[in-house]
């Protein structure tokens, strides 16, 4: 029997305590609080580096995807699951901002974008995985059947794809940011890739995590901040934020958790994606999420760092609570196997088809 990887379950919920924290210095107003006290000020310099520290976690995800994925097998009713989950998401935090804070806007747009979350990117990532899911057989067949030589060259290629020095200008082939599902690809492509070969470019993953770092910090200090052309190398397609990313996978990959730790991983990792929907729900991020943390800039360094690390915990662990009963719901109605059911149908009736 296949012996699961805990450290990258453990990967999982690092990176999503990483999105959360960087969501809280962007939608939360302590970065925008941070430039008008002046650029260049500690806190504002603080604010920054630890975006940039934040900012490959969601590479993480998609590269773990890749590295867990191209030895699995294909299983239609796990995106099912993820859909009934995200349209449950996308309507109750929908209907519960609209019962409980006044003026907020309710019309046949919103109502359609909240029965369709993927049609109208309520949340980009799930929208581009779903793209990506699509894709996966043919990826992990692709990956399985090259031998390691001509899988090498296909990974050079796909990493030379980065838009940060290329396609920026350009609409043809555009990653735009890292914002789509062709960016999920590459990625994808790369982590089955280190499932099978290994990752042989370096040997110190920590020193390239955090060179790469602040080499991306350096560089938007150098280029004059957010407000010149300063996130050159903040941005998912940058060389930096991808080799970050690969030094992450790397080091969870290879840890060895003790028994309560591992404990832990199982009770949190699960939970993960239901923390990524809750917290950057459409509304739930302009209305209870907007500039919400802004005056925590206005503390000491030594406060601002505290207190953000202790707030993006608080969120963190109220959304995994409510993602727990969320999931104790839908086991108690069933929705699982409604999943499976539904996957069952479609997958008889498309072999039909064809």
């Amino acid at each position: 029997m296949k012996r699961r990887n805990y450290g990258i379950d453990l990967l999982r919920i690092v990176a999503m305590y990483m999105i959360v924290l960087y969501h809280c210095l962007l939608l939360g107003g302590v970065i925008n609080k941070a430039t008008q006290i002046g650029i260049g000020s500690i806190n504002y310099d603080i604010s920054w580096l630890l975006d940039t520290l934040c900012y490959c976690a969601v590479n993480c995800y998609a590269l773990i995807s890749g590295y867990v994925g191209v030895k699995s097998k294909f299983k239609l009713q796990n995106i099912i699951k993820l859909w009934f989950q995200v349209l449950f998401y996308s309507v109750v935090l929908n209907i519960i901002i609209w019962v409980t804070i006044p003026n907020v806007p309710i019309n046949k747009g919103l109502l359609i974008q909240m029965l369709m979350p993927i049609s109208f990117e309520r949340y980009w990532y799930f929208s581009a995985y779903f793209i990506l899911f699509a894709f996966m057989p043919f990826l992990n067949l692709l990956l399985n059947k090259l031998d390691k030589s001509m899988a090498t060259k296909l990974l050079i290629l796909v990493c030379s794809f980065g838009e940060t020095f290329i396609f920026r200008a350009k609409t043809f082939l555009s990653l735009q940011s890292g914002y789509s599902a062709p960016w999920l690809i590459i990625l994808y492509l790369i982590g089955g890739y280190i499932k099978l070969y290994g990752w042989k470019f370096w040997k110190h993953d920590r020193t390239v995590y955090f060179s790469m770092a602040i080499l991306s910090f350096a560089v938007f200090l150098l280029l004059g901040g957010e407000q010149s052309h300063g996130r050159v190398l903040i941005n998912y397609p940058a060389p930096t934020m991808l080799f970050m990313g690969i030094a992450l996978l790397n080091i969870f990959s290879k840890l060895s958790l003790n028994f309560r730790i591992i404990q832990g991983v199982k009770l949190f990792a699960p939970l993960t994606f239901g923390v990524y929907l809750i917290h950057i729900h459409p509304f739930v991020a302009e209305y209870l999420f907007k500039d919400r943390f802004a005056d925590i800039a206005l503390n000491s360094p030594v406060m601002f760092i505290g207190k953000i690390i202790i707030f993006s915990l608080c969120i963190y662990l109220v959304c995994s609570i409510i993602e727990l009963v969320r999931a104790k719901l839908f086991k108690l109605l069933k929705l699982n196997v409604l999943a499976d059911a539904i996957a069952a149908y479609i997958q008889r009736h498309f072999e039909k088809l064809i």
